[in-house]
């Protein structure tokens, strides 16, 4: 079977390193480009802004001694994803066959199966960013039974007094200042400046009668247009309606019924971290997702394999407001 320059190692990792998360995928969108952790473990801090403002003293004195900002310690193993493809028979017949023609379709049929589990690996991060920003990421898999709590306060994921589908008695503006005065309070530093909600609760927010008199017809626009809508209450709103399937059936990333406020900040309050390759043929220090391509024997069939080990880091818990908007704490 000829090699094409796509299967061959260096050039097979620089794909996997040059490939782009989807723009469909907000939270791997908000969250930016993964920061890379050497060791087999994620250790992370839990940073704690502070109010005090500094306090006068005289020329020739001693200056005061001010306490270190709250920071707390958490760790915990990385997720590891690992799977692979064996390519199906017409892939197989363009690596046999000779000639540049074979080669493109070869080419083409393999970068298809890569940019596939590739997507896999994305939609799986991308369901954890939404998972931490709950303030816990559970897993209950049949090899991995494990809990990540990211330390968000209880203050945090606020349950509202009256559902936001009760479009009469449902305090939004109320709500949405009380959480953005949280934020501001807590998260020193952080200015409120995001609301991720999907379309059945941002509907109930444009039904919301107190809300009519500050949506303007620009803000209309944009929201049917766009699925945004800048400026209201002093934030800006998105509607985020991406779905996954875990297996058990198409679920949303950002459920109903649920309202998440992300302070702007210039430190970002979470994070991607990713850790060292666990697999023996990648290079020694490899951090990052890794991919490679044999062949076997018996029976004869070309495998395609990716690895992963990463896990979203909330290091600014404060600067985010998880809040249950139908009026119950299950999201």
């Amino acid at each position: 079977m000829p090699d094409i320059s796509l299967l061959a190692p260096k050039v097979l990792n620089g794909v996997i390193e040059e490939l782009q998360f989807p723009d469909t995928f907000l939270g791997l969108s908000l969250i930016g480009t993964p920061e890379d952790n050497p060791f087999p473990v994620a250790e992370w801090d839990v940073i704690g802004t502070s109010r005090a403002m500094a306090q006068p003293g005289v020329p020739n004195t001693e200056a005061k001694i001010v306490s270190r900002l709250g920071v707390g310690k958490r760790t915990a193993s990385f997720l590891y994803l690992r799977e692979k493809k064996i390519f199906k028979p017409t892939t197989l017949h363009w690596l046999r066959e000779p000639g540049t023609l074979a080669t493109k379709n070869a080419e083409r049929a393999v970068m298809r199966e890569i940019q596939d589990l590739d997507r896999r690996f994305a939609a799986f991060a991308e369901w954890t960013i939404w998972q931490m920003l709950s303030g816990v990421l559970s897993l209950n898999y049949a090899d991995v039974i494990a809990e990540v709590d990211y330390a968000l306060a209880l203050s945090h994921t606020p349950v509202v007094a009256e559902p936001w589908s009760d479009a009469g008695a449902a305090d939004v503006i109320g709500d949405i200042f009380a959480w953005k005065l949280l934020i501001s309070e807590d998260g020193a530093g952080g200015s409120p400046r995001l609301i991720v909600l999907n379309s059945t609760t941002m509907n109930d927010v444009v039904q919301n009668e107190s809300i009519h008199t500050f949506f303007s017809d620009r803000m209309k626009d944009s929201y049917l247009t766009t699925q945004t809508v800048p400026g209201l209450l002093g934030l800006e709103w998105r509607v985020y309606d991406s779905v996954y399937d875990s297996g058990s059936g198409a679920e949303k990333y950002v459920p109903d019924g649920v309202a998440i406020l992300i302070a702007d900040n210039p430190e970002r309050p979470f994070f991607l971290m990713q850790g060292p390759s666990a697999d023996h043929s990648a290079p020694t220090g490899h951090v990052g997702r890794f991919a490679k391509s044999w062949l076997e024997e018996d029976p004869s069939a070309r495998q395609y394999l990716e690895e992963w080990h990463f896990l979203p880091i909330l290091e600014r818990p404060d600067q985010i407001v998880y809040a249950h908007v139908d009026g119950s704490s299950a999201a």
